[in-house]
C-alpha cells in the first residue's frame, strides 16, 4: 500500500473507532465477551499476566514488556496514550506498526458492526489488542487493566499471573467510596489455584495498605487464589542497581520472575537489566525539554499519585519549589490535588484543555486562592473571558489543538518560569499531557 493510502487508510480507521466515544461506556463484560468468542476467543491465544491498580499499573506493565521482549514475543496494552492511540499496544516492545493497527481495526470494527454491541471505546480497545496479539503470533501478553477489576474488559483474558499493585481512591462513583470496596472489586483479577502478587505499600500509605490487604486476601481465599504479599527488596539484585524506577515497581517485578519461568517464560538476569536499561514510558516522572526549556512530565491525576510525585521533587532538595502546570477534568476536585501539590508549588499555572470534560479554570483558580497558593498566568490573560460554551468531544489525533481557552500562552508562559534547577512540572491529567506534547513536542 502507498504511503498516502496507508494514511488515509489509517485516518479512516481513527474517525470510525473514536466514533464509538466514551459515551457507550458500559461498567460490564458480557457484550465484549460475545464479539470476542465470534471472533474465536483471539485473548487467550497467548498466556496472560494481567496487572490491576490504582497507581503503578503501567509502570509494571512496561517493565514486564521490556525483559520479557528480550527473549519472547511479547504483547503488551498500556493505556491511555499521549499522542498516538497506536502507544496502547505493543508488540516486542515496539508500538505497533501502523499497517497491524489499522488491519486490526477494521476487523475489530466489522465484528463489532455484525454483532450490533453497543461496545465502547475502551472495549473495542481491548478487542484490536487482542487481535493484534494473536496475528503477530504472541506467545506471551501482558495486559493493564482498565478500571477496577471485577468487570473491565481485560479481565476477559485467563491469566496465569495476576498483579494487584496497590489500591486507592479513584472512580469511586463506579468502584464504592471506600478502599475496602475499591479492592474488593480490584482483586477480582484473580483466578484459582493461581496467584496473585500485592505490592508492598510506598512510604506513607501504611494505613491504606492495612485496611484494604484484609479484603484482597478474602477475596483470594473466596476464590481459590494464593496470595502472595510482597515485600520492598532489601537487597535489590544486580539487575535492578541502576534502575530509576520505585521499588515497588522493582519489588513485583522481582517477584513475578519465578512465576514466569514456571509458567515457562524464564528469563536471565541480562534480559531483565537490558529490558529496564532500554525502558520506555513517557509522561511519568520524565525530565525532557519543550521547545529548549526544562520539564518534568507526570500523569498523576488523583491525591496519591500526585502525593508520590511531591515526594519525589522533595527527594530532589529540602525547601525546592516550582512552577507547575495544573488541569484535570471536571470529575476531579482540584482543591484536594492542589492541597497535595501546594507544598512543593512556587507558581501555579492553570490550564483548560478542551479534551473531554475539563475542570473550568475559573473553579481551579478559586481553589489555588482559597489554598493560598500564588497563580501566575500571562500579561494581559482574563480567565473571566474563557468561553464555557463549548462542545467537548473525545479529542483526538486527527483534530488539530484546540485553542479556545488559550492555554497555548498558559503552557508558554509556565515554560518560561523553569529552570534547570527547577523544572517547570507539568501533572493533573494524562490528556491534557497529551495535547501539550502534541503541540510542543518537537519530532525526532
Amino acid at each position: 500500500m502507498r504511503q498516502g493510502h496507508a494514511a488515509d487508510a489509517v485516518r479512516e480507521v481513527l474517525r470510525r473507532l473514536y466514533a464509538l466515544g466514551p459515551g457507550r461506556m458500559n461498567y460490564s463484560r458480557e457484550r465484549l465477551a460475545r464479539v470476542l468468542a465470534s471472533a474465536g476467543d483471539p485473548q487467550l491465544a497467548a498466556a496472560v499476566v494481567l496487572v490491576g491498580g490504582t497507581n503503578g499499573k503501567g509502570r509494571l506493565v512496561t517493565a514486564l514488556s521490556a525483559a520479557l521482549s528480550r527473549r519472547y514475543r511479547t504483547g503488551a496494552f498500556i493505556k491511555p496514550h499521549l499522542k498516538s492511540i497506536r502507544e496502547r499496544w505493543r508488540i516486542g516492545d515496539r508500538d505497533v506498526d501502523a499497517a497491524s493497527f489499522t488491519q486490526a481495526t477494521e476487523q475489530a470494527l466489522a465484528l463489532i458492526e455484525s454483532s450490533g454491541e453497543q461496545l465502547s471505546f475502551f472495549e473495542a480497545n481491548v478487542l484490536i489488542g487482542a487481535l493484534l496479539f494473536r496475528a503477530a503470533g504472541c506467545e506471551i501478553v501482558v495486559w493493564e487493566v482498565g478500571l477496577g477489576g471485577q468487570h473491565d474488559a481485560c479481565n476477559l483474558t485467563e491469566p496465569f499471573l495476576s498483579v494487584l499493585t496497590n489500591v486507592q481512591y479513584d472512580h469511586q462513583a463506579l468502584l464504592g467510596e471506600t478502599l475496602s470496596q475499591i479492592a474488593a472489586d480490584k482483586a477480582h483479577i484473580v483466578r484459582a489455584s493461581r496467584p496473585l502478587l500485592l505490592g508492598p505499600p510506598r512510604a506513607g500509605w501504611e494505613d491504606a495498605y492495612a485496611e484494604y490487604a484484609p479484603v484482597v486476601r478474602s477475596v483470594c481465599a473466596k476464590l481459590g487464589a494464593t496470595l502472595i504479599e510482597v515485600p520492598l527488596l532489601a537487597d535489590p539484585p544486580s539487575w535492578a542497581q541502576h534502575s530509576s524506577l520505585p521499588g515497588d515497581t522493582l519489588a513485583l517485578l522481582s517477584a513475578a520472575l519465578p512465576h514466569l519461568a514456571q509458567a515457562g517464560f524464564p528469563l536471565a538476569d541480562s534480559d531483565t537489566e537490558q529490558g529496564l536499561a532500554t525502558l520506555r514510558y513517557r509522561g511519568r516522572m520524565q525530565y525532557t525539554t519543550l521547545r529548549g526549556h526544562p520539564v518534568l512530565l507526570d500523569a498523576a491525576h488523583n491525591p496519591d499519585s500526585l502525593r508520590w510525585l511531591v515526594r519525589e521533587l522533595q527527594s530532589q532538595g529540602a525547601g525546592a519549589r516550582y512552577p507547575i502546570v495544573f488541569g484535570c477534568q471536571a470529575s476531579r476536585d482540584p482543591a484536594v490535588q492542589l492541597a497535595e501539590l501546594k507544598p512543593v508549588c512556587e507558581a501555579l499555572v492553570p490550564i483548560e484543555v478542551p479534551v473531554l470534560r475539563p475542570c473550568p479554570l475559573a473553579r481551579i483558580i478559586e481553589a489555588a486562592t482559597a489554598l493560598n497558593i500564588a497563580v501566575s498566568l500571562p500579561a494581559g490573560f482574563a480567565p473571566n473571558a474563557v468561553p464555557q460554551d463549548y462542545d467537548i468531544g473525545h479529542v483526538t489525533e486527527l483534530d488539530p489543538p484546540d485553542n479556545r481557552t488559550r492555554w497555548i500562552e498558559c503552557v508558554e508562559h509556565a515554560l518560561s518560569l523553569g529552570t534547570s534547577a527547577r523544572p517547570t512540572v507539568i501533572c493533573g491529567s494524562i490528556y491534557n499531557l497529551g495535547e501539550i506534547l502534541r503541540v510542543f513536542e518537537t519530532e525526532s
